[in-house]
């Protein structure tokens, strides 16, 4: 009678500690979603203020520019690769020709598939040139004919 508690007993013990580590398991896979949604949710807030900011120097008119600092366009967290998923594609990529932004989120890494979002914007009439002094990284412009985008090849691509 004894032997037979005795396995009995680890038998249970075993499906507990089976059980858990299941738990345990599918709460980081969650986590590691819930990371990958969050990080995705920062860059469509990141492509949403700059078809803002485009469109706003658009409507304004010629000699309106607005500055956008590199807090608010922190491209470094966007593209990090510390956190579970892979980070942001960059560069934002600023569509002409459909009027878009388009920004792409890879999450293969943590079993999702890629993610892709295209936020529209008012004008066709886009370029980008590299930061100047005058124009500091990313600083948006309406020259009259253009709407320019001062900013870093890597991180923003009109195309």
């Amino acid at each position: 009678m004894r032997g037979q508690i005795s396995l009995e007993a680890i038998m249970v013990l075993g499906l507990t500690i089976i059980i858990l580590t299941s738990l345990v398991s599918i709460n980081l896979e969650r986590l590691n979603t819930a990371r990958e949604i969050g990080e995705a949710g920062e860059a469509r807030i990141i492509g949403e203020l700059l078809a803002t900011a485009i469109n706003n120097v658009y409507a304004n008119g010629e000699g309106f520019s607005l500055y956008l600092s590199s807090a608010t366009l922190n491209f470094t967290l966007l593209n990090s690769t510390t956190i579970e998923g892979l980070g942001v594609q960059l560069p934002l990529i600023v569509d002409t020709s459909s009027r878009t932004i388009n920004i792409t989120k890879n999450s293969s890494k943590t079993g999702m598939e890629v993610w892709n979002v295209s936020i529209s914007i008012i004008p066709a009439n886009i370029t980008r040139e590299d930061p100047t002094i005058l124009y500091p990284q990313t600083t948006i412009r309406n020259n009259g004919s253009f709407v320019i985008i001062y900013a870093n090849q890597t991180y923003i691509r009109v195309l």
